[in-house]
């Protein structure tokens, strides 16, 4: 029963759902709704290719976590909702079908669900990797309602070969084959400066496959401790090859060599593994080239974006400590250039989609403004759109600042804001902040316990917006408890 019911929010969404949600839908809501007619699906340009994405793209919607619940937005219904039909459920505990549990880092916990909460849409099924308490990392295979869960194929294993997946985060979903990172636990790690091997690795999407080493290369573990945290990786695809990047900028146990960065690429027509760059020292200033500013953690690969001919896109500091730069590099032709400097303070949350780059830009005072960016590969201006604020917030605000005149500390920036994600109908973004700051993105199902509220989640129509730079944000966000 509840594959019927939750088959039929996401593919036709002509049933009622199950009492948990609320919600009727008319029998007219169908795929014949498609706000998109000309749309046409390409599941492997939809894979994050351009840089990590924090959405998993379906032929008529989205999928995404909050909260530690996986969300589908189905794009022809307009009906926003969590993957289960149980009746009553508060979606709030591992009892809920869409629950999803990643690495407890604070209390040592590894066993997990969904490792890194990343979960992947290909050939109609999820992805997503699984802890288990002996630490064998397996990569599991859900149908499109997180349903009918198997173990495909396992990645690494801590107990039986000392090889831990590195982060879930930086990996990618290409052709069949699933990219990713390993490294190995080495006893001697803290005597050996926190260096350890790292290997990049690839694994055919079919049961019981076997884990194929492209590369190899030495990197400092100790940019992130806590297990499962990124380590500055990013993995990509462009112009025929698979991109790694690895960078950091401040390590936690060893302070020679602070910064330091390695990248390289697979031929995925010769099956050839070239290192391209690498960089040891601890000076941040002009690290990628003349002119281009200083680097820092929206620097490393979280952060770092791509295009289809093999240009990386970075965020560093041109004066001061905060990100106000966009530079283009080519570790293929070694060449690099400043495409963008903010009239503002700070950059935050790039995103890049192959043909534009997207980005939050703001001030950082009590007058602050926000302003959602895009811009083309050559920093050509292309669309603005100024985030609107609450008015009530505004308010609280006002009074803060009345009785507090001399704190300047309490500002709001777009910092508080992310972007999931971007494909050719929507561009899907979320509040982080724990107050209601941004019109569209309001709270309608904050939890307080929580340790961290998603205050709202919203789309932008990407064509209205890259055409007129006007277009609205609409929440989709709903309350379901």
């Amino acid at each position: 029963m509840r594959k019927k019911a939750v088959l039929s929010v996401i593919f036709f969404m002509m049933a009622m759902l199950a009492a948990c949600t609320k919600y009727q839908i008319n029998e007219e809501q169908s795929d014949n709704n498609n706000p998109f007619p000309d749309y046409v699906y390409n599941q492997e340009k939809e894979q994050g290719v351009y840089g990590k994405s924090d959405m998993a793209i379906a032929e008529n919607g989205y999928y995404y976590i909050i909260d530690n619940v996986l969300y589908f937005y189905n794009i022809n219904s307009d009906v926003n909702m969590p993957l289960c039909s149980k009746v009553n459920c508060n979606h709030d505990g591992e009892t809920c079908d869409a629950y999803v549990s990643g690495i407890n880092a604070e209390n040592g916990t590894f066993e997990c669900n969904c490792m890194d909460e990343k979960v992947m849409y290909y050939n109609n099924h999820l992805y997503c990797i699984e802890i288990t308490k002996d630490r064998d990392y397996y990569l599991c295979q859900y149908d499109a309602t997180f349903g009918n869960k198997e173990r495909i194929t396992k990645l690494a294993s801590v107990k039986d070969e000392q090889i831990m997946v590195t982060s879930v985060q930086a990996s990618m979903i290409s052709d069949g084959y699933f990219y990713y990172y390993t490294s190995f636990l080495d006893a001697d790690y803290a005597k050996n400066g926190y260096i350890a091997p790292f290997y990049i690795c690839r694994i055919r999407l079919e049961s019981n496959s076997s884990r194929e080493v492209l590369g190899e290369f030495q990197f400092p573990g100790d940019y992130a401790m806590k297990a499962g945290e990124n380590n500055g990786f990013g993995v990509y695809l462009s112009d025929n090859n698979i991109y790694f990047y690895a960078g950091g900028t401040g390590r936690m146990y060893f302070y020679d060599n602070n910064v330091q960065y390695r990248v390289s690429k697979y031929d995925l027509s010769t099956g050839q593994y070239t290192e391209l760059w690498t960089y040891t020292g601890d000076d941040r200033v002009d690290v990628f080239g003349e002119n281009t500013g200083k680097v820092d953690g929206m620097s490393d690969g979280s952060y770092v974006r791509m295009d289809s001919n093999g240009n990386f896109y970075i965020m560093t500091s041109s004066t001061g400590n905060n990100n106000d730069t966009l530079i283009k590099v080519n570790f293929d032709k070694n060449t690099s250039e400043v495409i963008y400097t903010t009239d503002m303070e700070k950059l935050y949350s790039l995103q890049s989609d192959g043909e534009y780059l997207y980005f939050f830009e703001s001030t950082q005072s009590r007058e602050t403004k926000s302003y959602f960016t895009a811009i083309d590969m050559n920093g050509t201006l292309k669309a603005q759109y100024e985030m609107e604020y609450d008015e009530e917030f505004l308010e609280k605000a006002k009074k803060y600042y009345e009785q507090y005149p001399e704190d300047t500390s309490v500002v709001v920036d777009a910092s508080g804001i992310c972007v999931y994600g971007i494909d050719e109908r929507y561009i899907l973004m979320g509040s982080n902040s724990d107050s209601d700051v941004y019109k569209n993105l309001k709270s309608l199902n904050s939890k307080p316990y929580k340790k961290v509220i998603t205050t709202g989640v919203g789309v932008i129509n990407k064509m209205d917006y890259l055409n007129s730079g006007t277009a609205s944000i609409k929440q989709i966000y709903q309350n379901l408890s």
